[in-house]
């Protein structure tokens, strides 16, 4: 196989135009094996040693890793938010950005502006944005308890209450990523001929019957493509949860993706933050075909 694979390649490099396509993907393959197989490689060698701190000697602990991280209570909570954080999040920011594309693809006038107002928190930093929903949340100084305050509605204290803090870090997702899902949505929308819709009007066919016949069949492949996209992203869930909350109150907001920061820089055992981070890869890995898998059917079935 090997030995095809270099044969194949002494072939193509003969081509001018291969060639220069060889070029233009080598840096995309360099940056990935520098920055994504190396350091996945090496996650998986630390996994099976004892390390403490950066300048010790590994000692070889086999599988001693991965049963301590099984044993922690902690863990289990942690694995407990990061799945109820992805149940919160996908489907009620898939519903959201959906209706609201659709929305915007109704309307002709400004379509542009719109679709550049809501991608805008898209490209914002999460840190930023962070900050930002932390001052927002704020019991007595935050702007959405005052809102509350002067309709008459009870205030909470949103990032301290053991119940509210995943919630609250939960919408601000949702928010975030509003408008890179609409966008998506939006080409997906667009790409529906006009005379399917118009023959639909002849058969006398209502909105909702629109959409559900023609719209969500038609829209599949980006339908998935958001909720796997977003459930591998949300599965690692980490920025939000550092700016926002450091995993508090307690360990309500505690994932799996900031425990594996909570191993590596608080308690300076590299070797179970590497077997945290392989269990979460093997988890992102499992979900991933899962999904793959039933939305690969669906859509065969809905064509």
């Amino acid at each position: 196989m090997v030995k095809n694979i270099r044969q194949r390649f002494l072939h193509d490099i003969r081509n001018p135009i291969l060639r220069w396509g060889y070029f233009f993907v080598l840096p995309g393959l360099i940056s990935y094996l520098l920055f994504t197989f190396y350091p996945t490689i090496r996650a998986l060698a630390q996994s099976f040693y004892l390390i403490r701190g950066a300048n010790n000697p590994w000692v070889f602990n086999g599988f001693g890793n991965y049963l301590d991280i099984f044993r922690d209570r902690i863990f289990w909570g942690s694995l407990k938010n990061t799945f109820m954080y992805v149940f919160m999040t996908i489907p009620a920011g898939t519903i959201i950005s959906l209706l609201l594309a659709t929305v915007l693809n109704s309307i002709v006038k400004g379509r542009g502006f719109f679709r550049a107002l809501y991608f805008i928190p898209s490209v914002s930093g999460v840190i930023a944005i962070g900050v930002v929903f932390t001052w927002m949340y704020e019991p007595y100084l935050g702007v959405l308890n005052l809102i509350l305050s002067k309709v008459g509605l009870p205030q909470f204290n949103w990032l301290r209450d053991l119940k509210m803090a995943l919630p609250s870090i939960a919408a601000m997702n949702i928010w975030q990523t509003l408008g890179y899902n609409i966008v998506i949505f939006l080409a997906g929308l667009l790409s529906i001929p006009a005379e399917l819709y118009e023959a639909a009007d002849i058969d006398g066919a209502n909105p909702v019957h629109k959409f559900f016949r023609i719209t969500l069949p038609l829209i599949a492949p980006s339908l998935w493509f958001v909720i796997i996209n977003n459930t591998i992203r949300n599965l690692q869930v980490f920025s939000e949860i550092f700016v926002m909350t450091g995993g508090g109150p307690g360990i309500a907001t505690t994932t799996v993706g900031f425990r594996v920061y909570q191993y590596a820089f608080l308690f300076l055992s590299f070797g179970k933050a590497s077997a945290n981070v392989i269990i979460l890869l093997i988890i992102i890995l499992v979900i991933t075909i899962m999904q793959m898998r039933f939305f690969e059917s669906r859509t065969r079935v809905s064509y």
